[in-house]
């Protein structure tokens, strides 16, 4: 049983880091705060997605997007479909980084990062992303490539501290995706599509 936001019957997507309170995408705020704040976490571990996680998998990806089909890239991707690394908490999958890889683009294109709230502020996003630059220079690839929306803040900053690069803004794709706006992150509307990459050494 999931619990809802502290605000609303909403699913939560993050978690307050003063309150511990959980909150979904339109009770959710950025704050300025001092780098380094806060009580240091077990990090969590990275592994490999395997057959017998796909249950999980499912879980998360409905969990935080309800839905396995992910439309980027002007395409259609099934996350069941996609190698994953996952972050675990002890034995317990608790976030993921879905990917695939386009050879013809020499790119690992990045589906999907989410960690569930009760686990952010524990290093697991950095480490997915690590995961996966390992996997891409393993690969020889020369990047990785990953589209968000306009409204997700955490995630442009995240994807920015770590060294992406914004490629394309495309106004309106989200909107027109889904049959026209509606509320994300704080409330911001969802409109439009961007495109970041990461070049690997």
């Amino acid at each position: 049983m999931v619990t809802p936001c502290e605000f609303c019957t909403s699913r939560p997507q993050y978690q307050d880091r003063r309150t511990g309170q959980k909150v979904c995408l339109e009770h959710a705020r950025l704050e300025v705060v001092a780098a380094g704040q806060g009580a240091a976490a077990q990090p969590l571990t990275i592994r490999p997605a395997t057959a017998s996680d796909h249950a999980r998998i499912q879980e998360l990806s409905c969990y935080f997007w309800d839905e396995t089909d992910v439309d980027c890239f002007d395409g259609q991707y099934n996350v069941l479909a996609c190698p994953a690394f996952l972050a675990c908490d002890g034995d317990e999958v608790v976030g993921l980084a879905s990917y695939t890889i386009e050879a013809d683009w020499s790119a690992a294109l990045l589906l999907m990062l989410n960690v569930l709230p009760s686990y952010q502020g524990r290093g697991g996003g950095r480490a997915l992303l690590d995961a996966l630059c390992e996997e891409a220079a393993r690969r020889c690839l020369e990047r990785i490539t990953v589209v968000t929306s306009n409204d997700d803040l955490p995630a442009l900053a995240l994807y920015q501290r770590y060294g992406f690069r914004f490629t394309e803004v495309i106004p309106g794709r989200i909107a027109q995706d889904h049959g026209g706006e509606f509320r994300g992150f704080a409330g911001i509307p969802v409109r439009d599509e961007i495109r970041l990459e990461y070049r690997l050494e």
